[in-house]
């Protein structure tokens, strides 16, 4: 057998295969909408660019779904955009909803930040009956020279549960549960607290940098990968992280010993290792310590950087300012 060249398989920004939304890749998924259709499990048809909808604007892609029983047809909108979703985005995506005939909306973005997951979830559950909406994550991915895009939905209507399903799903909830529980108690005591009642539900837990809203986390994905890493979001999100990237050189080599990814999209730094929420009690036992112990060093690493960068990003008082904090009784 000819030798063949093998290749790591790494996760990379969505910039590296599509360097503009209007120009690059909505023409792209244009022409290849039968991904999407598949990740959705609708079959999008008739699939147009840069369409003026009566009273909602233009979009960046209207197609249709025929119904083979009826033979009527559902208008699709998709929203398109190659970074971390934001406001601008989500109004459109609203005024979609409000003044046009589309009964699905497909939001799609290289990331999106749980207040909007949130905001889909519950315009799903309360947004009228016949209307449905999509978060969809777009990745890249790489090996060699050569890149491959996935479609992910992150956020979407909810189906009718059976008592089959909603028990299915009550028990991969309390199987997440009951695998973060000791982590999640032994980082506590090492310094790092959840955020909020206990983080992030479902793969992630999230835990306080001191900065809010920049965090640690715990991710234990389903595609057979653990990761703890440190996200930057939030208005200075890109500030932060660009301020970090500068000594990139520094924590690298602190972290010498793992396998180190900046993720200049989603604008974090992760650790990763093989691991699976099917695997045995004994392999999970492994991922906790691997997770806690991993995730501590990274904290130890970044935190001293990360102080100094937010010192920095904070806005300094003026002399004027502090006759009036002197002034100014505080409470006890």
């Amino acid at each position: 057998m000819p030798k063949q060249e093998l290749g790591k398989l790494e996760q990379v920004s969505v910039g590296n295969i599509w360097s503009h939304e209007e120009y690059d890749f909505t023409p792209w998924l244009v022409e290849n909408i039968n991904l999407l259709s598949e990740t959705l499990g609708i079959e999008l048809d008739s699939p147009e660019r840069e369409v003026r909808l009566h009273g909602a604007g233009r979009v960046d892609i209207r197609a249709i779904v025929r119904s083979d029983e009826t033979e009527e047809t559902a208008t699709v909108v998709i929203e398109n955009q190659l970074n971390v979703s934001d406001e601008s985005h989500f109004v459109r995506l609203l005024g979609y909803a409000a003044s046009s005939d589309a009964n699905i909306l497909v939001w799609i973005a290289s990331s999106f930040t749980n207040y909007y997951l949130k905001m889909i979830e519950w315009l799903n559950q309360w947004g009228g009956e016949g209307n449905k909406i999509y978060a969809v994550e777009v990745r890249a991915w790489r090996i060699l020279e050569t890149y491959a895009p996935e479609f992910y939905v992150v956020a979407g209507p909810k189906p009718a549960l059976t008592p089959q399903r909603r028990n299915a799903v009550a028990t991969i909830a309390t199987a997440y549960a009951e695998f973060y529980r000791p982590v999640v108690s032994q980082l506590r005591r090492a310094g790092l607290p959840p955020v909020g009642r206990g983080g992030w539900r479902g793969r992630w837990r999230a835990l306080q940098t001191g900065h809010p809203p920049h965090f640690y986390s715990l991710g234990l994905e389903n595609i057979g990968e653990a990761r703890v890493y440190f996200e930057a979001r939030g208005e200075d999100a890109q500030a932060v992280y660009d301020a970090l990237r500068e000594y990139r050189a520094e924590i690298d080599s602190k972290l010498s010993n793992e396998t180190i990814e900046w993720h200049d999209g989603q604008r974090w730094i992760a650790l990763k290792t093989k691991a699976s929420l099917g695997d045995t009690e004994e392999q999970h036992e492994a991922t906790r310590e691997w997770m806690a112990s991993n995730l501590l060093k990274l904290r130890d690493v970044i935190q001293p950087w990360l102080d100094e960068t937010m010192a920095e990003l904070q806005p300094t008082e003026t002399d004027d300012a502090a006759p009036l904090q002197n002034d100014t009784e505080t409470s006890p």
